[in-house]
């Protein structure tokens, strides 16, 4: 991360923890926690983060995306003097899977399964909400993630859609994703 002095610019590239398979939601949420009111994030990635500047817009940020070149996307976040940093809500209103298997049943024959644990970020994101998009009424997709998909469970929750979680280990997660 690098502060630009002349225009109180705090520069975060994402890319290279991306390419190196990383998730860098911690890298971000710690540079906007500490971002001062009259600092401006710019986030250095390969594709415009919507689910991020989704939810720090609903937390009070300003936001904007230039593209300088090809390939290269730069999101700004700029705090409003009354926003309040909220923590990672992770699986927060997600339901645990005390009714995992029960709903297994219920959607059989009705379910599609998936398996995103393999994909570069954001291609797991990409994939669950195109996935989703082609759901029948009625039917389920069945996700098998390797981890809690930050950005992308509360854009499901406002899409009126229900997630259901099982943890199998640290790097797997299954998830039942269905509206409701």
């Amino acid at each position: 991360m690098t502060k630009n002095l002349n225009t109180n610019l705090v520069s975060l590239e994402v890319r290279p923890i991306i390419e190196g398979g990383n998730d860098p939601f911690n890298e971000i949420m710690v540079a906007i926690k500490n971002l001062k009111l009259e600092e401006t994030l710019q986030i250095i990635n390969s594709f415009e983060p919507i689910p991020l500047i989704n939810k720090l817009e609903k937390q009070g940020f300003k936001t904007w995306t230039e593209r300088p070149e090809v390939g290269v996307v730069h999101t700004f976040f700029k705090k409003e003097n009354n926003v309040e940093y909220k923590k990672n809500v992770n699986l927060e209103g997600v339901d645990l899977g005390e009714n995992f298997d029960e709903k297994l049943h219920f959607f059989e024959g009705k379910i599609k399964t998936i398996d995103v644990r393999q994909l570069e970020m954001p291609e797991p994101m990409t994939t669950i909400l195109q996935e989703i998009e082609l759901l029948p009424q009625g039917h389920a997709l069945f996700v098998e993630h390797k981890k809690a998909p930050q950005f992308l469970l509360p854009e499901l929750k406002a899409r009126g859609f229900e997630i259901l979680y099982r943890k199998q280990s640290e790097n797997h997660l299954q998830l039942i994703i269905f509206r409701n």
